[in-house]
């Protein structure tokens, strides 16, 4: 996993290096709500969200990016029996889920004086692991999946270098193999740099 982020961050330092005096670098806070079969193993409100994104300005109303974030899913269930292999198991179970997309994404943005409200979508690839701890037993898998993620948003100019971000932008990855779709809806809240 090391690699694959020196990889992005060496991508997004040329990226950034490319596009000065075009370029918007937004970091938000990213709470999320689980849906289909994310909520299924994870089914909460979950506080523990970020996400990081580069965008190249290639006209007045339109960018070009790079988006990527973690969400992490946590809930706890007591006392619920499941099978796993020729095993019945009972406790308390620890149920946990990371997603970490990897997305381009492209922006349409309607300009007003200093709010700016725009639509966009990412297209990539997600990183989603879910884990189950019961006592001593740890049952977890792990997917590399196909990442869709539109969004809808508003930019609010602070001065003539710093924007507020607030977004909300749905994750959707479908099943591969025996490993569940993962969907959830995050709401977003940061600070940019142009």
């Amino acid at each position: 996993m090391n690699k694959y982020i020196a990889i992005i961050v060496l991508s997004l330092a040329s990226f950034v290096v490319k596009g000065q005096g075009e370029t918007v670098i937004i970091v938000n806070y990213l709470p999320a709500v689980s849906l289909g079969e994310t909520a299924d193993f994870t089914n909460n409100l979950s506080p523990r969200g970020v996400d990081f994104e580069v965008n190249y300005f290639v006209s007045e109303d339109i960018s070009l990016g790079f988006v990527t974030s973690w969400n992490v899913f946590r809930e706890k269930i007591i006392g619920e029996s499941f099978e796993y292999g020729d095993m019945l198991i009972t406790g308390t179970q620890f149920r946990y889920t990371n997603v970490v997309p990897l997305n381009i994404n492209a922006k349409k943005y309607f300009t007003g004086n200093s709010t700016t409200p725009y639509l966009g979508v990412g297209v990539g690839t997600s990183y989603a692991k879910q884990q189950n701890e019961i006592g001593v037993f740890v049952l977890s898998q792990d997917k590399w999946l196909f990442n869709v993620a539109p969004e809808v948003g508003i930019l609010y100019d602070m001065n003539r270098t710093t924007v507020l971000s607030f977004k909300v932008k749905y994750n959707y990855s479908p099943k591969a193999g025996d490993f569940p779709s993962q969907s959830y809806v995050s709401f977003g809240i940061g600070i940019g740099m142009r």
